[in-house]
């Protein structure tokens, strides 16, 4: 346990440590991000091995993070949903992952946890569709305290899987979260060795340029990931763990 870990903090740390060949198992892999830079942060290392690994990779953009930067006139929302797919797009060939494995949902930043019955019937279709099986689906995890990413996992969860697709989770936000709103139990799931992808995946983080300040100087309500914040993805390893009803 390091300082400042709460108990279910300390199980991630203490999960299992396996190789990606090992957690993939010949499956293909889907890894669901709220916005552009969640699939760099929590899963980075892994769609880098995977891929070099020739495993089939598909990422799917839930939303374009276009409110990221409210009230900003230079990047208006639409404006900055182009570019963030634009780095999303750069995120990926970082990880050595073509643009054409990507999928863009456009749902509506923060608006996850709003969606109409008929919008997010819609988007479970689309999800099912971009999974074949044998696959490990991976969503960012229902711990994390942010509205889009709760919501995220739970529609992946909804979702009737076929036989041989199988869903874990990826914390993302979940690491600087109160231990009072975090599971009483101990995770369970695994660490995976993203040793010799931990270059590519700091390339990938790199990527999203607009989250890292300096790009969008004018809105009123900036976002930034912080420096002691990304300090918790610069590490050898990925975390996944299984999903609690």
């Amino acid at each position: 346990m390091t300082d400042g870990d709460g108990e279910y903090i300390a199980s991630l740390r203490r999960l299992p440590l396996m190789s990606p060949e090992q957690l993939l198992a010949g499956r293909a892999l889907v890894v669901i991000a709220p916005h552009p830079d969640d699939e760099s942060l929590g899963m980075g290392g892994l769609l880098a091995s995977a891929q070099s690994m020739g495993t089939p990779v598909t990422v799917v953009f839930l939303t374009d993070g276009e409110g990221s930067h409210v009230g900003s006139p230079s990047f208006p929302p639409e404006t900055l949903a182009r570019w963030r797919r634009a780095e999303a797009t750069d995120a990926l060939f970082a990880l050595g992952i073509p643009p054409t494995s990507a999928r863009f949902l456009a749902l509506g930043d923060a608006r996850l946890d709003a969606l109409s019955a008929t919008t997010r019937e819609a988007a479970m279709n689309a999800l099912r569709a971009c999974v074949s099986s044998p696959a490990l689906v991976c969503v960012t995890a229902r711990t994390d305290p942010h509205g889009d990413h709760r919501a995220a996992s739970s529609i992946v969860n909804d979702i009737d899987w076929p036989e041989g697709v199988a869903v874990m989770e990826y914390p993302v936000w979940t690491w600087l979260a109160d231990e009072t709103g975090l599971p009483t139990q101990a995770a369970t799931g695994y660490r995976v060795d993203i040793t010799t992808a931990l270059v590519s995946k700091r390339r990938a983080i790199a990527a999203h340029r607009s989250q890292h300040g300096g790009v969008i100087t004018d809105a009123e309500q900036a976002f930034e990931l912080e420096a002691s914040f990304l300090a918790m993805f610069d590490h050898p390893t990925e975390t996944l763990v299984w999903p609690t009803r």
